[in-house]
């Protein structure tokens, strides 16, 4: 059984989010179901929602040069730095830019992959408001991976993982988080260590210009 949710804000970004639920469904079924491309790294997760965008006649570019704002105690947030933009995507009447980061979900340790996420979430957003006018506006992307030892589909509910992408966002951002996730409960993908991938979830936040 597949289970799968999308929570967006806007158009834009609903269609988004079921284009890379389906881009993920489309990658296991090409494979035969003996792989996911979520259980990599950031990079390959930033090219599925690429991918996504192009599956719906729009367009994408992934790692493109770009001036972006400097930060710290000597720089003033006015001075810039070259720099890449992890992802542009556009169509016909809205654009974004998104800056991303991947965060593995241990869901035999709560705690430590819940401080993981958040950590991942806030650098995600760091990165988002470092970006100068690359967009109509501007998103962080944390790509969520979740992972466990062992093989029983009460640790993958829905509920369950509702329940942890909820506390992930804190109160204060929720206007501004849209959110997407894939669990595949029949096939448990599992790699050499013996651990088991069965789901991934994409969290989206608009920043500031």
């Amino acid at each position: 059984m597949i289970i799968k949710k999308t929570c967006a804000k806007d158009s834009f970004i609903e269609q988004l989010l079921n284009g890379w639920i389906q881009a993920n469904q489309r990658y296991v079924d090409l494979l035969g179901k003996k792989d996911c491309c979520w259980w990599y790294n950031e990079r390959t997760n930033v090219s599925v929602l690429a991918g996504a965008a192009w599956s719906l006649g729009w367009a994408a570019i992934e790692e493109y040069p770009s001036n972006k704002r400097m930060t710290g105690c000597l720089q003033e947030n006015t001075d810039t730095s070259k720099g890449r933009v992890d992802l542009y995507i556009t169509n016909k009447n809205d654009d974004v830019a998104i800056e991303a980061k991947h965060a593995w979900y241990n869901l035999d340790n709560i705690n430590e992959s819940n401080a993981i996420t958040n950590f991942k979430m806030d650098e995600a957003r760091s990165d988002a408001n470092r970006l100068i006018g690359q967009a109509g506006r501007h998103f962080s992307a944390t790509f969520v991976v979740f992972y466990t030892k062992i093989n029983s589909q009460e640790i993958i509910t829905e509920e369950y993982i509702e329940q942890l992408i909820d506390g992930a966002i804190p109160n204060d951002r929720r206007e501004c988080v849209s959110y997407a996730y894939l669990i595949d409960q029949q096939f448990m993908f599992k790699n050499e260590l013996g651990y088991y991938y069965p789901s991934v979830a994409l969290i989206l936040e608009k920043v500031d210009k």
